[in-house]
């Protein structure tokens, strides 16, 4: 009976090892690279209808308009200051509601949190601790990491219904231009944030 413990044993430990170096084993194996963007975008407040003002972390830059066909949109308060604010802050009740009504699907709920570090220092999204509520007020060089629940693109497999990603801003320029970036991972359920890398974890 001891050597078939001792084997046990070594099974469990070896698996222990393995889902420990290679993510979670019920997962599908995550196979595109992160996404790295950067985006040149006008404040939401007062834009004209031909400028970007929102942003997609998989779909790229467009208008916050009520498509909502965006994930966060971006503004400048009194003092300067970059807004970021989810697309059901940007919608509110009633917006939220007929997109549901129209579509059969929520608005996608976008959770933000700041963390501490240069951009390129964040290489994995925090599992716990997101805002889905609040508008997020940053300064250039300031890090968001963001979890985006998302049922219409992770719908099925063991993955899933988030998607990860981080924003910073570079800089406001002179003309109100907000400059940002972003590396978003396209894999439902991985949080790593490391740009044209394919996740593990």
């Amino acid at each position: 009976m001891l050597p078939t413990r001792l084997m046990r044993a070594a099974v469990v430990v070896a698996l222990a090892a393995l889902a420990a170096g290679c993510g979670d084993l019920t997962k599908p194996k995550a196979s595109t690279p992160n996404l790295a963007t950067s985006y040149t975008l006008t404040p939401f407040t007062g834009a004209p209808v031909n400028v970007p003002t929102a942003i997609s972390f998989l779909g790229g830059s467009g208008r916050a308009d009520s498509r909502f066909a965006f994930d966060v949109a971006f503004d400048l308060d009194a003092a300067g200051n970059v807004e970021v604010l989810p697309v059901r802050y940007v919608a509110g009740t009633l917006g939220n509601a007929i997109h549901q009504q129209l579509t059969g699907l929520p608005l996608k709920r976008i959770g933000m949190q700041k963390v501490a570090g240069p951009f390129e220092a964040l290489r994995e999204a925090p599992p716990s601790g997101y805002d889905t509520l609040a508008v997020q007020t940053v300064a250039p060089g300031t890090v968001l990491a963001v979890e985006v629940l998302d049922p219409a693109n992770c719908y099925t497999g063991f993955g899933g219904s988030t998607l990860y990603a981080k924003l910073t801003v570079d800089s406001i320029g002179a003309n109100r231009n907000i400059y940002t970036r972003t590396v978003a991972d396209p894999n439902c359920g991985y949080r790593g944030l490391v740009a044209d890398s394919i996740p593990n974890r």
